[in-house]
């Protein structure tokens, strides 16, 4: 269950507690039980930041709440720098007090590098920001075998998603993206369907599963799409063919919407 604005506030707000509470004891106290629970209280509550900071890195957090868009993000990576020059400002022996940093950020790289090699992690480039980047020319054929491209719905809002048959959270986010074909439709909305499968493959699934919107087939893609790399991907253009916003996986209902009626 991916979390939402609450539940990533609390959870900051616990973690700097526990940072607060274990720095007035380390100060208070040089030695000692409460020094030792000092020691815990900060290891947990910085240890949490981290997986914090790495889940917002990576998308484990869904994607309205990717690093560049979650203020918990920026207060966790604040945090665990000023921990980072606190420790490099204390007395301790040159090993100790480079070495442990040194120890913590290997970990959190091979963390990082593990996360990206277990084949669930998004495209890198769908953990950055877009940039308002020009949408690349797509040409898809229609479910009459017709080739049609992306700029011919230039003026309007696109919902581009890239889907495939075999994927269960692909076949689970349509729905949605079908309401919100039908609810804006009339405002500007198109949701554009694309797979990179044959004939043979799509066209039972769609006789028997139906979608508001768009269906297409891909033989190719831009590099910017990530085409099956990973599935579903979607991509948000505006009316002026720039991509606003691109994630992977299913987002919150009301995130999506609300970025949809954004851009209308």
């Amino acid at each position: 269950m991916r979390p939402d604005d609450s539940q990533l506030l609390w959870f900051t707000l616990v973690c700097v507690c526990l940072v607060a509470t274990a720095a007035w004891l380390l100060r208070r106290n040089r030695s000692g039980p409460a020094c030792r629970t000092g020691w815990l209280l900060l290891a947990a509550g910085l240890g949490a930041l981290s997986l914090l900071a790495l889940a917002a890195l990576v998308g484990r957090l869904g994607p309205e709440h990717l690093w560049f868009r979650e203020p918990t993000f920026y207060v966790a990576v604040a945090i665990l720098l000023g921990a980072v020059i606190w420790w490099l400002r204390r007395p301790a022996p040159r090993l100790l007090k480079y070495g442990l940093p040194s120890l913590l950020v290997g970990l959190a790289g091979l963390g990082l590098a593990l996360t990206r090699m277990d084949g669930r992690s998004m495209p890198l480039a769908m953990a950055m920001p877009t940039l308002g980047a020009k949408a690349p020319e797509l040409v898809y054929l229609d479910q009459s075998g017709q080739p049609r491209s992306l700029s011919d719905l230039g003026g309007k809002v696109v919902l581009l998603n890239f889907w495939a048959t075999w994927c269960t959270p692909c076949r689970r986010e349509m729905p949605l993206l079908s309401q919100l074909q039908r609810d804006h439709g009339v405002e500007g909305l198109v949701v554009l369907y694309v797979s990179l499968e044959e004939p043979q493959v799509l066209e039972p699934f769609l006789a028997s599963n139906h979608f508001d919107g768009i269906h297409g087939r891909l033989e190719r893609a831009a590099d910017y799409y990530d085409a099956g790399k990973l599935y579903p991907l979607s991509y948000l253009i505006s009316r002026d063919g720039r991509v606003a916003y691109r994630w992977s996986g299913r987002p919150r209902d009301e995130w999506l919407t609300a970025k949809v009626r954004e851009l209308l």
